[in-house]
């Protein structure tokens, strides 16, 4: 009988892979570089999903609408376990996820895995959905990339500065479509607003609120899971092993116990072991947004400043701020202020009014209240990236997995984005109000520490 083990061995070997390190979960692989396939017309891209929790049944539910898409396997340490959702309210796991696909199908067709490996040894995979917690993105990313296959990567697209630069290197040198999971940049209402602000029709614009949401613990108010104990690991975390493999490069707790309040479905972002609090949740959402507005998707601001927040340096459980405010300062005088007291979305300052856009919503000044963009925007105006008319942010990723074209939001595009707010979250956890930045160069011009922190640390064996 053919093993898992023997399987991923006999695939690796296949794609020219290194062999397995070790025998625990938390032995490394690596894997040569594989080119990128990009299917005729005429097939289908075989997707796997890693990650089958509540982003991961989202994004494969827009998917699985796409006739161009077959998906073939769903990938997750957790068999099927309860409080997913925002709400608390959904069962996931892969489990469901393949009663998901296969009530879709109509078949049984669909693999279910627990150890993502088998997903990048798999030579029939053309690409991957990874929507799993922020700590794993930057490995999988970079693994599925080497192996040749194309990736959605759900936002934010890595857990420190260091890890999206690896990726940003990968993505180039191996040439695969990279989307991140920054849809806003897929929504006209965002799209629109970026352009007025572009073309001028603000007038002078030297200023942005930009309102993110605070708490560090449950989940946008709702109070799910606070506990702090260690714990029992969970029976749905099987085989064996695959406690293990969830936390992955993560650094383990006393005991390697799990934490109700960190590690139940959808807590792991309050601590900074696995994800980056709401800061890097919503800014790699709005922050991208800023960036695109003023024409820096590669490049980015100078500086942070004017940082306060109400983070607990002696709380190692919920370790980042429920309440903040920084100010992301550019080159050329503009000045973003972030915080989560102001009403979510981004409000541009402008000497003819202000414009504000959140999600379904543009509100333009009262001079801009009958333009329309079919009608009034002029040749000479700034016309930026939209997808074919009706798209999805995950079917313009598919588009550009058939042309070889760009996405809406690249790997390097993310990375330039999702950079400010660890440079926020680097301030925070140092206590000072200010750090200046070098877009250039990538690093802290004025604190040995802050680049320090720049450099994710990975544990258990895995290496990026």
């Amino acid at each position: 009988m053919l093993t898992r083990r023997d399987f991923m061995k006999s695939a690796l070997a296949t794609a020219g892979a290194a062999p397995f390190l070790g025998a625990s979960c938390a032995e490394t692989f690596t894997i040569a570089a594989a080119a990128p396939r990009r299917p005729s017309a005429s097939n289908r891209v075989n997707l796997a999903v890693i990650g089958c929790g509540t982003q991961g049944f989202a994004n494969m539910g827009v998917f699985l609408q796409d006739p161009r898409v077959q998906v073939t396997v769903v990938c997750d340490p957790v068999l099927s376990a309860g409080k997913y959702s925002y709400q608390s309210e959904k069962t996931c796991g892969r489990a469901p996820a393949k009663a998901q696909v296969d009530a879709f199908y109509k078949n049984t067709d669909c693999k279910m895995v627990a150890d993502f490996r088998e997903v990048i040894a798999d030579p029939t995979i053309d690409a991957v959905l990874i929507a799993t917690p922020d700590h794993w993105h930057a490995l999988q990313s970079v693994l599925a990339m080497k192996a040749g296959k194309h990736v959605y990567c759900q936002k934010p697209m890595s857990l420190g500065i260091s890890e999206g630069k690896e990726m940003v290197r990968v993505a180039k040198e191996t040439g695969v479509t990279f989307q991140v999971g920054s849809q806003q940049r897929s929504s006209s209402e965002f799209r629109v607003a970026c352009e007025l602000v572009a073309s001028g029709y603000l007038g002078r614009c030297m200023s942005c609120d930009v309102g993110l949401p605070g708490g560090n613990k449950g989940m946008y108010g709702h109070e799910k899971s606070v506990g702090r104990d260690l714990s029992p690991v969970p029976g749905y975390f099987t085989p064996e092993g695959m406690w293990d493999m969830w936390q992955g490069p993560a650094e383990h707790w006393e005991g390697n116990k799990f934490i109700q309040g960190i590690h139940d479905p959808m807590c792991w972002r309050w601590n900074s072991r696995t994800g980056g609090g709401m800061i890097t949740d919503w800014g790699a959402h709005h922050l991208d947004i800023l960036q695109w507005a003023l024409g820096m998707d590669s490049s980015g601001p100078v500086a942070i400043e004017n940082m306060t927040h109400d983070r607990d340096p002696n709380d190692r459980i919920f370790d980042w701020a429920a309440n903040y405010s920084f100010d992301v300062v550019y080159a050329s005088g503009f000045r973003a202020h972030v915080s989560n007291k102001f009403p979510n979305g981004l409000r541009f300052h402008g000497e003819k009014g202000d414009l504000f856009v959140s999600r379904g919503h543009l509100d333009k000044p009262e001079h801009l209240r009958k333009w329309n963009e079919k009608s009034d925007l002029k040749g000479s105006d700034t016309k930026l990236y939209r997808p074919r008319a009706g798209v999805s942010h995950e079917m313009d990723f598919i588009d550009a997995v058939y042309s070889g074209g760009r996405t809406a939001c690249p790997c390097s595009v993310g990375h330039r984005s999702i950079t400010i707010a660890h440079m926020a979250n680097i301030c925070e956890r140092l206590g000072v109000a200010s750090l200046k930045w070098d877009p250039a160069a990538e690093r802290f011009t004025d604190n040995a520490d802050a680049n320090r922190l720049a450099e994710v640390k990975h544990h258990n064996g895995w290496k990026l």
